[in-house]
């Protein structure tokens, strides 16, 4: 089940957002319901794919039991956060982009073309932030090693 799931996740990702679009076009007044949804259901898939790796490195040994969890809960924290950050500031940047946009069918199309931009942008410098902080914190355990001497 996971092989396939892995094989035809972006198929599956691009027919979840149509199925979604189609659904905020044709029911609007549950729009903010099917929204939720939607977010929820890509922390979903994103928290299997976090748990899957972190615990594949658990099971080969290269992460002890304590070292998986705090693992995937900061990795989960950390996706959580984007995700909420995202769909904030996607929805506020798309509706004083779109304020003045009088035909309903482009507005909901340059909605979802600058929400989308906007949670890639998001993405994008989540994933930067976390690089440096993780290059900064091993530079700080390498300079740290050199004054004291630590177990590992």
């Amino acid at each position: 089940m996971r092989t396939l799931l892995n094989k035809y996740s972006t198929v599956i990702s691009i027919l979840l957002l149509l199925a979604f679009l189609i659904l905020i076009w044709l029911l609007p007044a549950k729009g903010v319901m099917l929204g939720m949804i939607f977010l929820l259901l890509s922390f979903v898939i994103a928290g299997s794919t976090v748990v899957a790796k972190h615990g594949e490195a658990h099971r080969q040994g290269r992460l002890t039991r304590f070292a998986c969890v705090r693992n995937i809960l900061l990795d989960l924290s950390g996706i959580l956060l984007a995700i909420i950050l995202a769909a904030l500031l996607s929805r506020y940047i798309a509706e004083i982009a779109t304020r003045q946009i009088s035909h309903t069918l482009t507005r909901l199309i340059a909605g979802i073309v600058i929400g989308l931009l906007v949670g890639i942008g998001v993405g994008v410098f989540v994933h930067r932030t976390a690089s440096l902080v993780h290059r900064t914190a091993s530079l700080v355990r390498q300079t740290w090693g050199r004054f004291v001497k630590t177990a590992r």
